[in-house]
């Protein structure tokens, strides 16, 4: 225990000799269009997968139909769950809302990079812990 605080201690002598004042922030335009690039590579594989799903949803239904089954049971039989509909979309919810939050701490304070990171990590767990609660309510 003397050694954790001792290490500590003399770890917090030298943090405030490696501090310097940051002048300027420089944004590269390579990095934001990297980002975007990856933003819209997301984009066109959710839509081609959302595509895929429901063409494979409809051929499915088509083979139940063929089998001899009812409309109305085929219906039944591949109608999404209302409650994993619900999951997902609080669980976006949960994620855009800590994403929202933590950008806006860091825009109203001007914080130093690490601190942002911190700040929209603590904003992004507070959001998944209220999405863990919801489930633990909702889930019976």
């Amino acid at each position: 225990m003397k050694k954790i605080l001792s290490v500590i201690s003399l770890a917090s002598l030298f943090t405030p000799a490696s501090a310097q004042a940051m002048t300027n922030t420089y944004v590269d335009r390579d990095q934001v269009a990297l980002g975007v690039t990856v933003l819209l590579v997301v984009l066109i594989l959710a839509f081609l997968l959302e595509l895929a799903r429901r063409y494979f949803r409809y051929r499915l239904r088509e083979k139940v139909l063929e089998s001899g089954a009812s409309e109305e049971l085929a219906t039944l039989l591949l109608q999404p769950d209302r409650r994993q509909n619900l999951q997902t979309c609080v669980k976006w919810l949960a994620i855009f809302v800590g994403i929202a939050v933590g950008s806006t701490i860091i825009a109203l304070t001007d914080l130093v990079p690490w601190a942002a990171l911190a700040a929209l990590s603590l904003s992004l767990a507070g959001s998944f812990a209220g999405y863990y609660f919801f489930l633990k309510k909702y889930s019976n």
